[in-house]
């Protein structure tokens, strides 16, 4: 939505279509209908929600890999049925968490496999409370186990002995 953008863009050489995104007539100015994969990165959850509903509509066998801004807007970019989602600190997290560990002293394959091992439980979590995102108590009891369960995960792995003496 930014004119500055897009004159960069241009300036780069590449092809720029102006506008709402969640428009039907953008995208197929765009030519979405041939497209495999749609990148959705736009910052406004709202505009990105809109977006995602068109091209899942209009183009349902167009991919949608789409960057949400939370767990929240995931769990409703779930719900128009897009299935590649990165939320937009996830990863950032991540991997400051690995630095952390292996600052600790950790070597680093195992701050790697910590750090895959809560990614994975993130993962699967965020799966699990999609189905009850829209009730809070069960939002927060699902939380609460999630947190249990992490605990579990973590107390019974061998590799984090050392860990835990830090």
């Amino acid at each position: 939505i930014s004119a500055e953008q897009v004159d960069t863009v241009r300036r780069f050489g590449n092809k720029v279509y102006f506008g709402d995104a969640s428009r039907l007539d953008l995208l197929s100015a765009a030519r979405v209908q041939d497209a495999r994969v749609f990148v959705l990165a736009i910052d406004d959850v709202e505009a990105s929600l809109r977006t995602a509903e068109t091209v899942r509509r209009h183009f349902p066998r167009t991919r949608v890999v789409a960057r949400a801004r939370n767990r929240f807007h995931a769990y409703r970019l779930m719900d128009l049925g897009v299935e590649l989602i990165e939320r937009e600190t996830l990863l950032s997290a991540l991997e400051m968490g690995r630095q952390v560990l292996t600052t600790l002293g950790l070597d680093e394959q195992t701050a790697r496999t910590i750090v895959e091992r809560f990614r994975e439980h993130d993962l699967q979590t965020l799966r699990r409370q999609h189905a009850v995102y829209h009730d809070e108590s069960q939002l927060l009891q699902t939380s609460k186990e999630a947190a249990a369960e992490l605990e579990g995960l973590f107390e019974t792995d061998p590799a984090q002995d050392g860990a835990r003496e830090r």
